[in-house]
């Protein structure tokens, strides 16, 4: 079996979520993934920014789950021996990906400009806050901030709340998957080219696009923004949240059809005989009389059950569930999203972590090995570039690589 990027040799010096999780998704197809880190700390994810039990021994869970199939060379690419073993590994490589930000980049003399003039053919993808270019180029940027500089906040929250960011990092995420298809793009125009190219992937651009349909709202029809919590930007009562018995859902019934055997189904489908309530614009006019009695029709029932009783009915509803019911859904035994992710090693054993969120008939991701200890990789990965063991240990002693065996 022969995966899609089989062969193909990416150096990632990115850290945190969206640089690692693009180079995790190229992985899990097939490529090989040297994960260049710091000989001292090596990736934040390992200890510094989400708090894990496994934090102390340098690989926390957020760091499990962005690493998977890479190896793992600890190199300090400040000095000299190691920024000529990062070029030398440049020579080999079919892309190489990082985050650092502008005038960081320069500094470490890793531009596009001056990579190219070791491997001009070479695919460099470069993720930012900003962009490369422009005057916030140079801004730090975590997803966070992304959120409030691009829109997001001020239509999520409520006018008691204010404006709210997400519960999870949802733009380093598109981020990093925005630039795991741009990189694949990059590198089949290279296989038909034989040319590399610049891929520049902005935060800010993602998460926008996120939004896609909120800013053609603003462009085309001037809609300002709203925090409407929980309700259909449509307005339609029949498309919000509700609490019931037990639990609470979300529907999204917006279409006649679907409003059709949503009443019929709470047993107050007499409703839809009433001019106040027979039309989706009626019932938005009288969206608090309609809210009422679907609240106290859904509080003779559990959650769950509501879902059982309403999705085969064809309304589009859920019961919110947690992380952990989601884990659990008889729904995800058919998909290979979560995936058994062998034990890293140090650790006694494996875990189910989240992989790609597709599925391929043949040769699809698949989790070969865990996220590695830092610098695991070292000595096997040097010595491919003709690195013998004298060499290495002198390399070791003078701190310009790490292993952890």
């Amino acid at each position: 079996m022969t995966k899609a990027f089989e062969g193909i040799k990416i150096l990632d010096l990115s850290q945190v979520l969206a640089g690692p999780s693009c180079g995790m998704q190229l992985a899990l197809l097939g490529a090989d993934v040297i994960k260049i880190e710091p000989p001292v700390g090596g990736d934040q994810m390992r200890d510094r920014v989400l708090e894990s039990q496994f934090s102390p021994i340098g690989m926390a869970a957020g760091f499990l789950t962005m690493n998977i199939n890479k190896r793992s060379l600890a190199l300090d690419i400040k000095t000299k021996q190691g920024k000529a073993i990062l070029l030398d590994l440049i020579k080999e490589a079919d892309a190489i990906l990082h985050n650092f930000r502008a005038g960081v980049v320069d500094r470490l003399g890793l531009d596009y400009e001056s990579v190219i003039k070791v491997n001009p053919s070479i695919v460099y993808t470069v993720i930012s806050g900003f962009g490369s270019k422009g005057p916030k180029a140079a801004d730090p940027a975590y997803d966070g901030a992304i959120q409030a500089a691009s829109g997001m906040m001020a239509n999520n929250g409520t006018e008691e709340s204010g404006p709210l960011r997400t519960g999870y990092m949802g733009v380093d995420l598109m981020t990093g998957m925005s630039a795991a298809y741009a990189t694949s793009a990059a590198l089949l125009r290279k296989q038909r080219t034989g040319k590399g190219q610049m891929v520049d992937v902005a935060m800010l651009d993602c998460a926008i696009v996120l939004q896609a349909a909120n800013f053609a709202r603003h462009v085309v029809d001037d809609v300002p923004d709203m925090l409407i919590g929980n309700q259909s930007i449509t307005g339609a009562p029949t498309a919000s949240s509700f609490s019931t018995k037990q639990g609470s859902m979300l529907s999204a019934a917006l279409m006649p059809k679907h409003v059709e055997a949503f009443f019929d189904e709470l047993g107050i489908a007499d409703l839809l005989e009433d001019p106040r309530f027979s039309t989706r614009e009626a019932r938005i006019k009288n969206k608090d009389v309609v809210r009422a009695a679907m609240l106290k029709a859904f509080g003779s029932d559990t959650a769950e059950n509501w879902e059982k009783r309403l999705a085969p009915r064809g309304v589009p509803i859920s019961k919110v569930n947690s992380v952990a019911e989601t884990s659990n859904l008889e729904q995800l035994q058919h998909r290979n999203i979560l995936t058994d992710v062998p034990a890293a090693a140090g650790m006694e054993r494996g875990y189910r972590l989240v992989g790609a969120p597709f599925v391929n008939s043949e040769d699809g991701p698949e989790p070969a090995r865990s996220a590695p200890t830092l610098g695991q990789h070292s000595r096997e990965i040097l010595a491919d570039l003709g690195i013998d063991n004298t060499a290495f240990e002198k390399l070791l002693a003078d701190g310009v690589i790490h292993e952890t065996t």
